[in-house]
């Protein structure tokens, strides 16, 4: 009898446990392209406090409706996410190492709570990625061209639907 207990009450965990993952979970709204640009211009701008004196943002390269293919979520298909890439300009005639740089961007980072996902700052081009709270990712990259260092500092979004809602609108 009591065994038949256990058995009974496991069946009923998996079923509630199977009932609240369902497709409507993965299905709700999200940030639209144009509210997730504006975060993750919020979020680069405000690690760029932590870069050396004398540093600007100068972008370099991104979009707002980048196809979300390998999702990290195991969402459904048909999303898109913003990225952004910034060149980090040094004041004329400075150079900077790559800790210099990268030294004052992890610390910030760790005081932000974001989560490491990928350091590689010993590579022969030093990278070191974050992930907030809220699914942005952030990441900083060095390019060693001989005389001087090339920085580029990163963002962007968790997988979004083009509308803010799987429904077209």
């Amino acid at each position: 009898m009591n065994a038949r207990r256990h058995v009974l009450t496991a069946a009923l965990l998996l079923a509630l446990t199977l009932a609240g993952c369902t497709k409507e979970q993965a299905l709700q709204p999200t940030e639209t392209p144009a509210q997730a640009a504006s975060t993750v211009d919020e979020l680069v701008h405000q690690a760029a406090t932590a870069l050396p004196a004398g540093a600007s943002l100068k972008f370099n390269d991104g979009g707002d409706n980048t196809p979300c293919d390998d999702p990290t979520d195991n969402g459904p298909a048909g999303r898109v996410f913003v990225e952004k890439r910034y060149q980090i300009v040094a004041p004329d005639g400075a150079a900077w190492t790559t800790d210099q740089v990268k030294s004052g961007l992890v610390a910030y980072w760790q005081q932000q709570h974001y989560r490491p996902i990928d350091d590689r700052r010993a590579d022969t081009i030093p990278t070191y990625r974050v992930e907030t709270t809220d699914g942005y990712r952030l990441s900083i990259a060095a390019y060693d061209r001989g005389d001087h260092h090339d920085f580029t500092l990163s963002g962007n979004s968790p997988c979004l639907w083009p509308n803010g809602t799987p429904d077209p609108q």
